[in-house]
């Protein structure tokens, strides 16, 4: 069993949506990990994905209401109203999709308010944050094209076959139902560091092949999936019959996509979908179950919860929880924090003075490290109860 809290909503809604996305057996391997790719951390995806992307959220709007019944997912814990909005939630991404959003825009004016004046020196900010933080900090397989292409219009993760062109809804915040249409704020996530380093950080470099953090990505997410679907291990020969080696030793350029082709509305087909066209590989013994955000403060008053979890895995952002988060993990059980080295906001200073009140607040709830944690190097930290 995974419990997992998400801050908001929508999070909860993409967390399924790219869970479904691992799990659907009608996907091949490289589609299905270029589609989580696309959606996991892209404003504008290709159309292909973004046909994926209808078909998935038609389907998936169901789930909340148990319409289908979805094995490897919980939502129990969930009011009825909360569930209601997930449904309004995928039921907008699909409208949203076909109607493109313009999401560029939104991404445009997130970047003016926070440049100001530096914005028509743009290109030089995002050079300095590259060369003079993160590869200051030890990121070997970003490259600056792919850093600085997303600086300037969030496309994380791009490949020769295709271009994307289609809006990303799953981007957007504070969705909500208003009659019979929606509300939504703008793109409010991250502008300066990217969506790279979930994957792109321990792979050993070749001086002879330059892999990009997208080709690092692809090849863990599919090793993963393959994982998942088979139980066995992947061979390299397979990762590599997926890639295109004419762009392996080189750099992938890609241009901004013409805004109109984003613009472009599609046609809504209604019922083109089947609620119950959709299935999973059986994952035996493994289950998601999600929590309203309230679960951080009222867990540690439930007995059920109280020293049960064995694992525990805190978002630099959320280390202020930890007080409610102790009580439930057993003895010798272990919790792991991420630490904010790579946001490109954060100097070094403030990186060592995260670390040394994280210890403190950790001894103060009876933790200790399991090994050294030097702000400088470590970008996860351990301790055990």
């Amino acid at each position: 069993m995974y419990n997992v809290v998400e801050s908001t909503l929508e999070q909860v809604a993409r967390s399924i949506l790219l869970l479904s996305t691992c799990l659907e057996t009608n996907l091949g391997l490289q589609e299905a990990t270029r589609y989580y790719l696309e959606i996991f951390g892209n404003t504008l995806i290709r159309p292909a994905t973004a046909k994926y992307l209808i078909k998935s959220c038609n389907q998936l709007s169901n789930i909340p209401t148990n319409t289908i019944d979805c094995p490897w997912l919980s939502l129990e814990q969930f009011k009825h109203k909360d569930r209601d909005q997930l449904q309004a939630i995928f039921k907008f991404w699909a409208h949203a999709t076909c109607d493109n959003v313009p999401i560029m825009e939104y991404w445009d004016q997130r970047v003016r308010k926070s440049l100001k004046t530096r914005y028509d020196y743009r290109e030089g900010v995002f050079d300095w944050d590259y060369h003079m933080i993160l590869k200051s900090r030890g990121i070997s397989n970003l490259t600056l094209q792919e850093y600085r292409f997303w600086r300037n219009n969030g496309i994380a993760f791009t490949w020769l076959e295709g271009e994307p062109v289609r809006s990303n809804p799953t981007l957007l915040n504070n969705i909500i139902q208003y009659g019979p249409g929606f509300v939504h704020y703008t793109y409010l996530g991250d502008i300066t560091n990217g969506p790279f380093f979930t994957w792109a950080l321990q792979e050993k470099r070749d001086d002879n092949i330059r892999y990009r953090a997208t080709d690092i990505a692809e090849k863990e997410i599919m090793k993963h999936m393959y994982e998942i679907r088979t139980g066995e291990s992947i061979c390299q020969e397979l990762i590599a019959s997926h890639r295109d080696s004419s762009i392996l030793n080189g750099t992938l350029v890609t241009e901004t996509p013409n805004k109109e082709m984003e613009q472009e509305s599609w046609e809504k087909e209604k019922n083109k979908y089947k609620w119950n066209d959709i299935s999973w590989i059986n994952v035996k013994n493994h289950k998601i179950i999600f929590h309203p955000i309230t679960f951080l403060s009222t867990s540690k008053h439930k007995m059920a919860y109280i020293g049960r979890f064995d694992f525990i895995w805190i978002a630099h952002n959320m280390v202020k929880q930890i007080p409610n988060l102790v009580p439930l993990l057993k003895k010798k059980g272990i919790m792991l924090v991420e630490l904010p080295k790579f946001l490109v906001d954060v100097r070094n200073e403030n990186l060592e003075n995260f670390v040394n009140e994280l210890k403190s607040m950790m001894h103060h709830n009876g933790l200790h490290e399991i090994n050294d944690i030097n702000s400088n190097e470590h970008y996860i930290a351990g301790f055990s109860k």
